[in-house]
């Protein structure tokens, strides 16, 4: 039985040009939508959240996620799990980006968009695997559940 911690390499936010390119990278074609969900689903589920900057991270292992600029605690609240947690701003970016990747690869699988559904679970499966060793794995996984 492996009970090691694995190793955690933190996620690097971009800049300049890599910033133009990281939606379309991130989200492909749909990343005009894609985006406008993430400000939908802060402001849903993160308390206090009346807008603002964002950031994107590129994570080590590839894909990437959206966060809020913002470095402070956010309260996400989740009435259909009964989850209440404070979560880091990256955290909350996880958990927010990983909403979004999920709800979006059920709609194109529906939909028959074979690529962008490809794309999507990609991407979900690539920040799942980031956030398995992030510091507040727990907390963002209790906010998935």
């Amino acid at each position: 039985m492996n009970t090691a911690t694995p190793c955690f390499e933190p996620a690097r936010v971009t800049d300049g040009y890599m910033r133009l390119r990281s939606l379309p990278a991130l989200f492909g074609d749909d990343f005009m939508r894609a985006e406008n969900n993430v400000y939908l689903y802060a402001d849903r589920f993160l308390m206090d959240y009346d807008g603002g900057v964002w950031d994107f991270a590129l994570l080590p292992s590839g894909g990437a996620f959206m966060k809020s600029a913002a470095e402070e605690t956010w309260r996400f609240v989740n009435p259909q799990n009964h989850c209440v947690v404070s979560l880091s701003s990256e955290a909350a970016g996880i958990v927010i980006t990983s909403l979004v990747l999920n709800h979006r690869s059920w709609m194109y699988d529906r939909h028959e968009d074979v690529e962008l559904c490809a794309l999507y679970c990609r991407r979900h499966r690539q920040l799942t695997d980031y956030a398995f060793a992030h510091p507040e794995a727990a907390a963002i996984f209790a906010a998935l559940d």
